[in-house]
């Protein structure tokens, strides 16, 4: 198969000057996934893919399906984290994931062994006779080593080490990998975004360094202590957008999405930040040890010292893993290279 050339623009972060380069894009391997993928967990040489309507397989890091598809329970999955494993002898990595039924107003959390064989469970017919049933049976996700029924509408889901910590709206929550509570609290207030707070939610819940960084989508930050909850540091960052995802690394820092379109990068979380636009919303990034690198809707880009490349794609990337691109329609494709080129029409 011949690669693809693509014309693509890079603008200098120096200069702001803008040049003209060619991407040669390697050949794309289509997957075995035959649903509409929505997101990746990140595990330890294992991932997890989910769908949207409540699909999941696990994949290896060049996307290879190890498993088949299947589905726990009859309901969309809104988000999920890879932990490790203190309580299966058997088991190194747990899957802990939230299922949000809107229809039967019910979320739900559990958590599945990523070394156990994973089958599909009820039908949302059984789904709902349980629920519209006095006596019915609960109905809970297969291959789960525990579950909960939530007592408030979840908006996002972390980690720190071993122990999951997620945000509803009634509060921030830390439990373990057995779902024993390890603390609870408030949800983050910011006073000058106050007249707003009605209208916010929580994008983001990030391990870092220094503790959990709750990040909402006004900008607002929180830093919590991970041992006992409580806030060490808060701050607000106007970006002139509202905040859609966080994702840190040690050598590259923060990583912010912005919902219009742009991207922030900020080297400390009490530092300051730099906004670069990339012509369309970002998806998922990830640091590679010398540049970030992203995919979104019809378009990848990079950012290293020496500027900003923005390229041009026939569909939208959902996730990034290790260079390897997932796109909507469950192709996959290699993060391209890039070569300066004469300026073309």
């Amino acid at each position: 198969m011949r690669p693809c050339i693509v014309k693509v623009f890079v603008s200098s972060i120096f200069s702001g000057t803008l040049s003209i380069v060619v991407l040669l894009r390697g050949p794309v391997k289509r997957s075995e996934v035959n649903f509409a993928p929505v997101r990746i967990s990140r595990g330890d040489g294992i991932h997890v893919l989910s769908g949207t309507q409540g699909e999941l397989v696990k994949i290896n890091p060049e996307g290879v399906l190890l498993g088949e598809v299947v589905t726990p329970f009859p309901t969309p999955i809104i988000d999920g984290v890879i932990i490790e494993s203190e309580v299966l002898p058997n088991t190194s990595q747990i899957w802990v994931g939230i299922w949000l039924d809107r229809e039967f107003r019910q979320s739900r959390i559990a958590a599945l062994p990523i070394d156990m064989e994973w089958i599909t469970g009820s039908s949302r017919e059984d789904l709902r006779n349980a629920i519209s049933s006095l006596n019915g049976s609960e109905i809970a996700p297969s291959n789960s080593m525990w579950n909960r029924v939530m007592d408030s509408e979840p908006m996002k889901m972390g980690k720190y080490g071993s122990s999951v910590v997620f945000a509803t709206v009634s509060g921030v929550y830390m439990i373990d990998c057995n779902a024993n509570e390890v603390w609870r609290g408030l949800l983050p207030r910011w006073p000058e975004i106050s007249n707003i707070s009605a209208y916010d939610e929580i994008v983001g819940v990030v391990e870092f360094s220094g503790g959990v960084a709750i990040w909402s989508k006004a900008g607002g930050v929180s830093v919590l202590d991970p041992s006992n909850g409580l806030e060490i540091f808060s701050r607000v960052i106007e970006f002139g957008d509202s905040v859609a995802n966080v994702i840190f690394s040690e050598d590259g820092g923060w990583f912010v999405m912005l919902h219009e379109g742009s991207i922030a990068t900020i080297d400390k979380i009490e530092g300051e930040h730099r906004i670069y636009r990339t012509g369309g919303p970002v998806l998922d990034a990830e640091f590679n040890g010398e540049e970030w690198r992203w995919t979104g809707w019809r378009h990848d880009g990079a950012l290293s010292s020496t500027g900003l490349v923005v390229s041009e794609r026939d569909n939208v990337g959902i996730s990034i893993i290790d260079g390897n691109i997932l796109a909507n329609d469950g192709s996959w494709s290699k993060f391209g290279s890039y070569s300066e080129s004469p300026a073309m029409e």
